[in-house]
């Protein structure tokens, strides 16, 4: 979940700021050989907005369980942060693209969440959630059998909403208590894996220091 700004911002009189990153990954067989590269640019306007995209060609990201599919990924953000009377907001949209580089198998992931601190100690976020899956999700624990061939065919949806209060007080130790829960939209095909109505919850006790 999304919990950055949890802390208000402070006022700033930046200008726009443009940041480039870039990682190159050596290989260790044949020693030397460039494995695999990422790259990066994030953009923000100002202090409330940022933007970033990260391009990377990957070796065999899945390491050994599949050893030769290189993947071309892709990703895009938009993030708005904005403080508030005794709280802050802070929101996100995220795109995301795995393309096998053999296959020109294509999968797309969407991530849209929101974290609200409102009266000082209060926390409320949601999340939603939609992400192309392969056929490997069928097999649950099982191994894929010979000749099998993966590819995407279905996008699962998860819906999440949560709360939780800071508790006590002691000096550079924040305490909360809360709660979450998640449900999910997936085709038929998919109910024998996440069963007929899919949905989770868990509750907790959150140590975070100052």
């Amino acid at each position: 979940m999304l919990r950055c700004g949890h802390q208000a911002a402070l006022p700033t009189t930046e200008s726009p700021r443009i940041d480039v990153q870039a990682t190159v990954a050596v290989g260790l067989a044949p020693p030397g050989k460039t494995d695999s590269w990422a790259t990066r640019v994030s953009v923000n306007p100002n202090q409330n907005w940022s933007l970033q995209y990260s391009f990377a060609l990957l070796h065999s990201p899945e390491g050994q369980q599949v050893p030769d599919k290189d993947t071309r990924r892709m990703t895009a953000s938009v993030s708005y942060n904005r403080p508030i009377h005794d709280g802050n907001w802070a929101s996100m949209l995220l795109w995301g693209r795995n393309q096998e580089l053999a296959g020109r198998h294509v999968g797309n992931g969407f991530l849209m969440e929101s974290t609200l601190k409102f009266l000082s100690r209060n926390n409320a976020w949601t999340r939603i959630e939609n992400v192309d899956h392969t056929n490997q999700l069928l097999l649950g624990e099982k191994l894929p059998p010979p000749g099998f061939s993966e590819r995407y065919f279905a996008r699962v949806q998860a819906y999440t909403a949560g709360y939780d209060r800071e508790i006590g007080h002691i000096p550079h130790l924040s305490k909360a208590i809360g709660g979450q829960v998640t449900w999910y939209g997936v085709l038929d095909a998919l109910r024998s894996t996440y069963g007929a109505h899919p949905v989770g919850g868990l509750v907790f006790l959150r140590f975070r220091v100052k």
